[in-house]
């Protein structure tokens, strides 16, 4: 069967050829300089065919034109380009790229139908196709927090030990459970435990993770001039609406630092009450800290808070800062350091009996059970940053004097602290108040009877 082709007239709204295929679409393409150029996909009418010709011509002579044979190198290749070349990243920051990238980017990823993004060329990636791909991951990383959370080795044990300890049946913290509890719990529909309200659904920080990673090499190739357009465009998939933070007042963050081993007591408490994160807290040396000034200087961090990780930069520079700590927490420190730190200049604050840092799982572990304890589950050990955000509001700190003490670059990532005591309205409300009550001419108001008792005594 013959193609019905239009002809190229050669007129100023014309730059190339449109074919009519057999399938009843529309192929556009044109050449400059002896290269054929051919339109990325087909078109369902003559008249978009046309108008993808001209939207060429136009950028052409508005110079903002992309050679496609640029974008023709795999995803896979430019990602391992653009990582090695970013040198502006900080370790933590290309080992979460990294992760992604080897993990749920470049590879296959699928629970039933995989997507293999890393094999498609630059210019060949469309939003469809990151559609496709982003609902891959989801499913795949949904599935496997699924598992971590049901396995063996869940924080919590075998879900079958949980729905007992909820329905009543006494077991053990370990051991093997007895068949009678695995079948009722099988009867039960083997359910798996609850998560805690307000929980990011399974998977979604992982996805949401992969996907910003994607979004900003594909920015960096749109810089390059490797592609025209971003082709991540799905609306809210880089970002993730966490549970509300939990927020312990001064007696539960005591209660808290109590409940931990005594090694760990005071970075209860430094925690809470400087706000400084996990690898900031736990990197701390004895050359960071001034006692007679009552500060402490957040030079480096310990990424991921592993015990064999390297010493790392902080988050980022503005995290580079000196904290001033309340007097009772200084002497708390002074204390610790004269019981468990080591005596040299770097000897770890905060670490174990032979020096070395402390395990995050360790960490995890002991501060689990202190929450258990004064009943509050809901926290985090990240909720002590948290926490000294509040308290720092509180104590009458304002968005720019919190910004620097927790080490943020802007002041929109100090804000998200704020809400939990934004009770200026409250005050105005309070001063407004005082204003009325301390005006000696205003006449005070006399509380009126209810409507219908003066009626009754006049009757």
């Amino acid at each position: 069967m013959a193609r019905k082709t239009t002809r190229d007239r050669r007129s100023p709204s014309r730059l190339g050829t449109v074919e009519k295929l057999p399938s009843g679409r529309f192929r556009a393409s044109y050449r400059r300089a002896g290269d054929k150029f051919t339109a990325p996909h087909t078109f369902d009418t003559q008249t978009a065919a046309e108008g993808w010709l001209a939207t060429e011509q136009a950028d052409r002579l508005r110079g903002v034109w992309h050679d496609p044979r640029q974008g023709r190198i795999t995803l896979a290749e430019y990602l391992d380009e653009w990582l090695n070349s970013s040198r502006h990243l900080t370790p933590r920051t290309t080992a979460l790229y990294r992760h992604a990238i080897d993990h749920w980017i470049a590879p296959p990823v699928g629970v039933s139908r995989a997507v293999e993004l890393g094999r498609f060329a630059l210019s060949d990636l469309s939003p469809a196709t990151i559609r496709r791909w982003f609902n891959a991951v989801s499913d795949s990383a949904r599935a496997a927090a699924l598992r971590r959370a049901t396995g063996p080795r869940s924080r919590d044990g075998h879900p079958a030990r949980v729905w007992a300890r909820e329905h009543g049946h006494t077991v053990g913290d370990t051991g093997r459970l007895s068949p009678a509890v695995l079948a009722a719990w099988q009867a039960a529909g083997s359910p798996i435990p609850k998560r805690q309200a307000g929980a990011v659904e399974p998977g979604r920080t992982t996805a949401a993770q992969a996907y910003r990673t994607l979004h900003t090499a594909l920015e960096a190739a749109v810089v390059d001039g490797l592609i025209a357009a971003n082709p991540c465009t799905i609306a809210g998939a880089g970002t993730v609406r966490h549970r509300e933070r939990g927020i312990a007042n001064p007696a539960e963050v005591v209660a808290l630092a109590h409940a931990v081993p005594e090694r760990l007591r005071a970075a209860v408490l430094v925690a809470a009450w400087s706000g400084l994160r996990y690898g900031e807290l736990f990197a701390l040396a004895r050359r960071h800290i001034d006692l007679r000034a009552g500060t402490l200087r957040v030079e480096r961090a310990l990424p991921s808070g592993n015990a064999d990780s390297a010493w790392g930069l902080t988050k980022t520079r503005g995290s580079v800062r000196t904290v001033t700590l309340p007097a009772f927490v200084v002497v708390e420190l002074a204390d610790h350091l004269a019981r468990y730190a080591g005596t040299g200049p770097d000897a770890l604050v905060f670490a174990t009996a032979s020096g070395r840092p402390f395990h995050s799982g360790y960490v995890s572990t002991v501060f689990r059970r202190a929450r258990a304890t004064i009943g509050r589950d809901d926290l985090t050990w990240h909720d002590l940053r948290h926490t000294g955000a509040t308290l720092a509001y509180r104590a009458g700190g304002s968005i720019k004097d919190v910004q620097n003490r927790l080490g943020h670059t802007t002041a929109r990532a100090a804000m998200i602290y704020a809400h939990a005591v934004d009770d200026s309205d409250r005050m105005i409300a309070e001063k407004m108040n005082e204003l009325y009550a301390a005006d000696a001419n205003v006449r005070p108001f006399v509380p009126r009877p209810p409507a219908g008792e003066s009626e009754a005594r006049g009757a």
